[in-house]
């Protein structure tokens, strides 16, 4: 535009001029004119230069842009083919999850079936092994019923015995007096003046009796203490049947129970350590038998009764050490 420009004004001034101009004036004017020329098509060669340069690299350019255009439609459709083939993949992948879980599903309730018919079946056995115990149980306390029974029958005669009163003497049905007057049997199989106070003096050598029990305890301590449970049981056993209601009843329960448990007889013991506590509720030795009939119990693997036993032996003793050491018991059920 500027070069039109300079073109318009140098020919007006070339008709300005020309009117009045000499001809070194025009010949300098045609000069100008031809160099105003020059720089025109200079210009215009430049700009069009220019022009084009800037078309070539505007060409480039969009060139360029098609070309990143075209891979970002290559790299969209890509994509877009891989999401397709994900998506695919993924409900396959579910479907096959699904199936899995399925599957899974049905054969753990056919495992928690069977674990339930075992332990319906262990639970059973269970059952008849702890009906058949407590039988045997009963059974064994009959057994040592009766033994007691007898025990104690042999410790009253044998008490009787030892008394004297054996000794008896019956009337005759004729008397005769003898010597300084002494009344003696007429009957047949009299016995002679000398064997008779042979048999006073036997008599008269018999020991007292002991005191009720008292020594009979001490050998079945002295035979608990060395360890001889057996032993021990059967001396307690006369204890307890010479005296059933003696001041060391209790005691000699308790170390009854003590001797069945140190043999292993848990369920025995658990029945001699109740009657310390259902028949002595106040006696110093019924909190340490609630102690050890919870540990047979547990012996029994009953842990649930244990429990409960040292639960009662807490609530109803609690100032006792036999209370602190049925916490720890628990603690560790």
């Amino acid at each position: 535009m500027k070069g039109l420009r300079n073109l318009v004004v140098a020919g007006c001034t070339v008709l300005l001029l020309s009117q009045c101009a000499s001809q070194d004036e025009v010949r300098k004017l045609n000069y100008q004119i031809r160099t105003v020329n020059q720089k025109v098509e200079e210009v215009k060669s430049n700009t069009a230069n220019q022009m084009q340069k800037g078309q070539a690299s505007s060409v480039n350019r969009i060139d360029a842009m098609a070309s990143e255009t075209q891979q970002l439609r290559s790299l969209i459709e890509e994509s877009g083919q891989k999401s397709s083939q994900l998506s695919e993949q993924t409900k396959e992948n579910l479907a096959a999850l699904q199936a899995t879980i399925e599957q899974m599903r049905t054969e753990n309730e056919q495992r928690i079936k069977a674990l339930e018919a075992r332990i319906d079946k262990v639970a059973g056995g269970l059952d008849r092994v702890q009906k058949a115990r407590v039988e045997a149980a009963e059974q064994r306390a009959r057994q040592a019923a009766r033994r007691a029974e007898e025990a104690r029958r042999r410790t009253v005669v044998a008490a009787a015995a030892s008394s004297g009163s054996l000794v008896t003497l019956k009337p005759a049905a004729k008397k005769i007096r003898m010597g300084s007057g002494t009344v003696v049997s007429a009957t047949q199989g009299t016995k002679p003046p000398a064997a008779a106070a042979a048999e006073k003096q036997v008599v008269a050598a018999a020991p007292a009796a002991p005191a009720a029990g008292a020594d009979l305890f001490s050998q079945g301590m002295d035979s608990f203490k060395a360890g001889k449970y057996k032993e021990a049981n059967k001396i307690f056993e006369q204890v307890l049947a010479s005296n059933p209601q003696g001041a060391k009843a209790a005691q000699t329960l308790f170390y009854m129970g003590e001797c069945l448990y140190n043999q292993g007889e848990y369920d025995l013991a658990i029945l001699d350590y109740q009657k310390v506590i259902s028949n002595h509720p106040k006696d110093s030795h019924t909190p340490a038998a609630l102690l050890k009939q919870g540990m047979s119990f547990e012996k029994l693997t009953d842990h649930e009764t244990a429990k409960i036993i040292y639960k009662k032996l807490i609530a109803d003793y609690a100032n006792s050490s036999e209370a602190g050491l049925a916490e720890k018991r628990l603690e560790n059920l």
